[in-house]
């Protein structure tokens, strides 16, 4: 818990109650390799911290391909927004690439959270600012770097993933496809 309690600190400093009423709303929960936090078409009512493992998002395409669009190590903060805030259905998955632990909050618990608290309001926005800039920085990426220089960025921002991770998810995440990944790994072994 103190790990966690040091990544909030470190976004949005809260008071002693506060962070006391933050830790006590979460509910612990695990997750095995390949189980699901989020589907689609069903709704998201949890924010989750994982604190152990990793997850993916992705969505499906017309064709039925999985297409991974994200990536949650420890430390990291994962959720479908646009379901949990919208209160809409999910339209894609996330699913744990490893067994994963995390704490969740719930909507409504963190929804009271922010009608008692100006600095969880605060902190709410920097976990959500995060993932826009994250979410923008991905996309100049996939849009600007050829192949093999998204893949040397992927290396760099996801190391841990790119050890654990199936090529598949890593390729459709950069937009390529497997066979190119396994060359541009070659020559980068090489």
């Amino acid at each position: 818990m103190q790990p966690l309690i040091q990544k909030i600190q470190s976004l949005q400093p809260l008071t002693e109650a506060e962070t006391a009423a933050f830790t006590e709303l979460m509910e612990y929960k695990s997750l095995k390799a390949k189980e699901f936090f989020v589907t689609e078409g069903k709704y998201c009512n949890h924010i989750a911290i994982i604190i152990n493992g990793f997850m993916r998002t992705y969505h499906i395409d017309e064709a039925g391909n999985e297409i991974t669009s994200g990536f949650g190590a420890p430390g990291s903060f994962t959720s479908s927004y646009y379901s949990f805030y919208s209160r809409k259905p999910s339209f894609e998955y996330i699913q744990a690439i490893t067994d994963c632990e995390a704490l969740l909050l719930s909507y409504n618990n963190l929804q009271q959270l922010y009608s008692h608290s100006f600095n969880i309001n605060v902190l709410g926005r920097k976990i959500v600012e995060q993932s826009c800039i994250s979410k923008e920085l991905y996309l100049k990426q996939m849009i600007s770097l050829k192949a093999s220089d998204r893949y040397k960025w992927f290396m760099d921002e996801y190391p841990e993933v790119n050890r654990i991770a199936q090529l598949q998810h890593i390729a459709t995440f950069l937009g390529i496809k497997p066979e190119t990944l396994s060359r541009i790994r070659g020559k980068a072994i090489s």
